[in-house]
């Protein structure tokens, strides 16, 4: 079978996160991603450290798999002239500028509509296109917070706390990819050519589906609960004698499970704690005695006995022990690229699974520029202007790999 999105080219104007990552899981499915960087800056990811080398941080070349790389300043005439090359030629243009941006270039949606009737373009923004908050900059710890999801994240009475990874960034990333492949559907079943807007406040904001109406109804907040669940008990980590654990009684079904297994059977007719709702109300008086059981054996024991009284447990794992999981192997989500000087590099995988088109992790991170001369050759320059447009400072200026 060919790729699903082979044939689909994606001009990728974005840096840092959000955008990266939605190109590079297109890319994954067969789309060509030309991603456009500044001449001799290039995404500002590139040097959050220096890992691979300068230009090439273990953040840059964990993000930016399967595309090509083109430099280019599209402020100048020339590198204009090329952009547009390019966007003669695409399915779809993706940028996460703030606001205004892409119109001060000549790239708004009502001038790309009118010169390019087939073209998708996609905005990621942190708040949306319009508002108050819409030209404030933002970053994935300013959405977590903006976004509520800050607010319910860490031990009750202590400071919220960020989610460990950035998760507005890439709730906003797969927002993106989503959008695109159904802008790309409506295309070809309606043969509407749409704007497409993902901000990343709405994508922490979806998060709260299960909290709001409870909220609205009863006005009453949900803070911090640590590991703990404000609607489910017992759901959060315990200690053990050796490492933490965790438990999660979704259902009555696993509740009762769950007191078999620490032999406290009775506690499933304690009248404080006959349902789920019971147990919330009552979780002061359930949580503790709860400690002290799980206290009383190692995480290793526990984990056997709940797995075979089939209670959902789990241990907590670091980045070591998701490489070296069977499970997480299995599911493709640990590979390997080649880099021709770098050597293999370890990489997530996409977590997207379709068995007769399935994703390919086909490219590595590319250097800045490192296809420039055969991307103006696609778009029929000759010899001579490449050389020129690669040897200015301005529209194309490539630099070379791991000069500074």
């Amino acid at each position: 079978m060919r790729p699903s999105l082979e044939g689909v080219r994606v001009i990728d104007l974005t840096h840092f996160v959000a955008g990266p990552w939605a190109t590079s899981l297109l890319g994954d499915f067969g789309a060509d991603v030309i991603k456009i960087e500044r001449p001799d800056v290039g995404d500002g990811s590139r040097h959050l450290d220096r890992l691979f080398g300068e230009g090439r941080s273990s953040y840059f070349v964990g993000l930016n798999r399967s595309k090509r790389c083109l430099a280019l300043d599209v402020h100048t005439p020339d590198g204009q002239e090329v952009l547009h090359r390019l966007l003669a030629t695409a399915d779809v243009v993706i940028a996460n500028f703030r606001p205004g941006v892409m119109q001060r270039l000549g790239l708004g949606y009502e001038q790309l509509k009118e010169r390019y009737p087939k073209l998708i373009p996609v905005s990621i923004t942190a708040y949306g296109e319009d508002g108050s908050l819409a030209t404030k900059p933002a970053m994935d710890i300013i959405i977590q917070a903006q976004g509520g999801v800050m607010g319910l994240t860490g031990e009750p009475g202590r400071p919220p706390v960020r989610i460990g990874a950035p998760i507005a960034d890439f709730v906003g990333s797969y927002l993106a990819f989503s959008a695109v492949v159904l802008g790309l559907y409506v295309r070809e079943t309606q043969g509407i050519s749409q704007q497409i807007e993902v901000n990343l406040l709405d994508g922490q904001v979806s998060m709260l589906a299960n909290l709001m109406a409870g909220y609205a109804k009863t006005g009453n907040p949900t803070g911090p609960q640590g590991s703990g669940h404000s609607q489910i008990v017992p759901y959060q980590v315990f200690e053990t004698l050796d490492q933490p654990i965790v438990i999660g009684c979704l259902t009555e079904e696993f509740w009762r499970s769950f007191c078999k297994t620490i032999g406290r059977e009775e506690l499933v007719n304690n009248p404080y704690f006959l349902t789920n709702a019971d147990r919330v109300e009552n979780r002061e008086k359930l949580i503790p005695i709860l400690d002290v059981i799980m206290k009383g054996k190692c995480h290793a024991d526990w984990l056997s006995e709940m797995e075979a009284h089939g209670v959902p447990c789990a241990s907590i794992n670091n980045l070591q022990d998701l490489i070296d999981s069977e499970q997480v192997t299995r599911n493709g989500m640990v590979q390997t690229i080649s880099h021709p000087s770098l050597g293999p590099i370890t990489v997530v995988g996409n977590p997207l699974h379709l068995r007769a088109t399935p994703p390919q992790s086909h490219h590595y991170a590319p250097s800045l520029g490192e296809h420039s001369k055969e991307i103006l050759e696609e778009l029929g320059y000759t010899a001579k202007d490449i050389d020129q447009l690669l040897n200015a400072r301005g529209p194309t200026a490539q630099r070379k790999e791991g000069s500074k």
